[in-house]
């Protein structure tokens, strides 16, 4: 007999957000199964309006940018270093029946990545800026009426961001160097003369820092920064471009991150982005008053960039039962300059469901909104072994009770669940099992006490808070339901093999998508990027942190719950070798392929696996957990 996986609507998402410089116009990528839109919005009105601009072949790799006379420029990036993209210039009719005029192309450069910048004079300066190698970056200036790419200035390093301190010839960027220090690759700031063709640098604090350039008011002068030193992020400021950079105390003593996004436009308020745990919020810091409130709003999980010239902000959001898209923060809803904070914006928590009453978002809802029925999380809190672990459940108050009951382990180790929209977990939802989905020790979000934790000691005090929450969890359930179910991704799939290896007794069965085995063979098997860090956040070379407990293929023995085992064959962060590898070791344990564990590659890359990407996947994972089916995965790659 199979099991019923319920089917859902099109898995919807709005990504890659930009706006103009004015504010008038935004674009974003929308993504429906493997159908990619591109789509401009008009925030002029009350209500934002979009309109799908058809500009041919777009994938999820497209650039787009909207310029302040409401034409968008898109980049179709090359597909490899050697090959050429292509720069298109397209305006979108006013009337819905009308077809997109497309102006001019012309090919890029060969490249590794780049991203477009348009700048703030009325001529609308845009800029490609490219990874030429890995050693240089080039900022190239698009011009003409036929337009060609006129290359500017060339970089040592890695380009990335982009803050206008003028009318569009001083471009501050940061830039990543190429000596490469004990904490890692270092960022700093520089400012970049266009017409001179120079660069210098502008805002670096130490040598061993991270130091950025976040945010600049023409109006006022005031500029934002931030600066990894002594050790911790925080947030500057200098004011009307007089005396030093000065970090605010109220800015900086909340435990969580904090990021400074953008000016309003009379450059007297600075939106600031917290990541409060799971979820995210939005604050508005006040210079003259020097004050930070919160802006009231539902929970959930934000990301820049973020849209703030007129009364309104606009920014991307999601929830749990809210796929990605749009925001609109109401000016009601936002601390004046003038006048103290309301009491309900100094009063709502993170778990707000909406804002206060004329305070609330409003999100744009996807054309499929209609036909779903998303379900919804709550973020509880659970003792663990050494503190407090926030997680997100599905599965309503009664979660524990639930037949089927997984427990799902975030990808990292430096990263956390995120109190927003996760198709996998929607889809386990779908189907009637439970899911809990814990932030333990070496998760972001909660400050470094509970992050440190698992810097340079992998398996360690994350795989105890596991094994922990699992023992806690078990003893509250009916000795008739089947056991928890783990589910694992990346970091997450290598936690989940060693704990299903480290207490048997407590798993009905384990899903590992994309994982490693150990970090010495990752270590030895991956690329630069990769391999550095690993080097640098392991705890590699110290045996009682790496050795035969922390790796998969000396534990897999002890192992006894049903295994699916899953891996993309053109992952370039975890190479498949590593899954390959624990299938040969499974088989020589005497495992049978099929009863004991279940191994399947998909021609795909790390993200789409750990993401789950492919509908048929997420379904494959479903009906493992329901358990009446392994796998139903055709690749023609199985059992390699």
């Amino acid at each position: 007999m199979t099991a019923c996986v319920p089917g859902l609507p099109p898995i919807p998402s709005r990504f890659g957000f930009a706006f103009s410089g004015d504010g008038r116009w935004a674009t974003c990528l929308r993504g429906s199964q493997d159908e990619i839109t591109l789509e401009r919005w008009d925030l002029a009105r009350s209500a934002p309006s979009r309109r799908t601009v058809a500009a041919g072949p777009i994938d999820r790799r497209t650039c787009a940018i909207p310029l302040d006379d409401g034409r968008v420029v898109l980049m179709r990036p090359p597909d490899g270093p050697s090959g050429r993209g292509e720069i298109l210039l397209a305006e979108p009719p006013e009337s819905p029946d009308a077809s997109t005029t497309t102006r001019a192309t012309c090919p890029t450069p060969p490249m590794l990545t780049g991203y477009l910048l348009a700048g703030p004079s009325p001529d609308q300066t845009t800029l490609l800026i490219t990874l030429d190698d890995t050693r240089h970056s080039r900022i190239w200036r698009l011009s003409g009426r036929r337009p060609h790419l006129e290359p500017v200035l060339r970089v040592p390093g890695t380009l990335s961001g982009g803050v206008w301190l003028d009318g569009g010839r001083l471009l501050a960027l940061d830039h990543t160097a190429l000596d490469h220090t004990a904490g890692g690759h270092r960022a700093n700031g520089i400012v970049v003369d266009l017409r001179e063709r120079s660069w210098r640098r502008a805002w670096s604090v130490s040598a061993t820092s991270d130091d950025r350039i976040a945010a600049y008011s023409p109006r006022t002068d005031h500029l934002a920064v931030t600066s990894g030193a002594p050790g911790a992020e925080r947030i500057g400021l200098r004011l009307s471009g007089a005396g030093p950079v000065r970090f605010p105390t109220v800015l900086n003593r909340s435990p969580h991150p904090r990021t400074p996004l953008t000016f309003d436009a009379g450059g007297h308020r600075l939106l600031i982005h917290e990541v409060h745990g799971a979820a995210s919020r939005l604050l508005v810091y006040l210079p003259a008053e020097d004050r930070v409130e919160p802006i009231p709003g539902p929970a959930g999980t934000l990301w820049p960039p973020a849209s703030w010239t007129g009364e309104p902000i606009h920014i991307r959001f999601s929830a749990p039962h809210q796929p990605p898209t749009l925001a609109t923060v109401p000016g009601t809803a936002i601390p004046a300059a003038t006048t103290a904070a309301a009491g309900a914006a100094a009063s709502t928590s993170i778990a707000s469901t909406g804002g206060v009453a004329g305070h609330r978002w409003s999100t744009s809802p996807h054309p499929v909104d209609d036909r779903a029925a998303w379900k919804g999380a709550d973020l509880v809190e659970l003792p663990g072994p050494a503190g407090t672990i926030e997680a997100i459940v599905y599965g309503g108050p009664d979660w524990r009770r639930s037949r089927h009951l997984v427990m799902a382990l975030h990808g990292g180790p430096l990263s956390s669940w995120r109190f927003e929209f996760d198709p996998l977990l929607q889809h386990l939802a779908a189907a009637g099992i439970a899911v809990l989905a814990p932030n333990y020790r070496g998760s972001t979000g909660y400050g470094m006490e509970h992050l440190r934790p698992v810097i340079g000691d992998w398996a360690g005090p994350d795989l105890d808070d596991v094994v922990h929450l699992a023992r806690a969890i078990t003893a509250t359930r009916d000795g008739g339901q089947p056991r928890p179910i783990l589910l694992g991704a990346s970091y997450g799939a290598y936690l989940a093999l060693l704990a299903a290896g480290a207490d048997p007794g407590l798993w009905s069965r384990c899903v590992a998508l994309a994982p490693f085995t150990s970090a010495p063979s990752l270590h030895q098997s991956a690329d630069a990027a990769v391999r550095d860090r690993v080097a640098r956040l392991s705890g590699l070379g110290h045996d009682d942190r790496t050795g035969p407990r922390r790796d998969v293929l000396d534990g897999c023995g002890r192992i006894t719950a049903p295994l699916l085992l899953v891996h993309g064959t053109r992952d370039q962060i975890i190479p498949v070798g590593q899954s390959r590898a624990l299938r040969r070791r499974l088989l020589e344990l005497g495992r049978t392929e099929g009863p004991d564990f279940a191994y399947v590659e998909v021609d795909d890359d790390h993200v789409a696996v750990v993401q789950a990407w492919p509908d048929v996947l997420r379904e494959t994972v479903v009906r493992f957990c329901l358990g009446r089916e392994r796998h139903r995965f055709h690749t023609g790659q199985e059992g390699r």
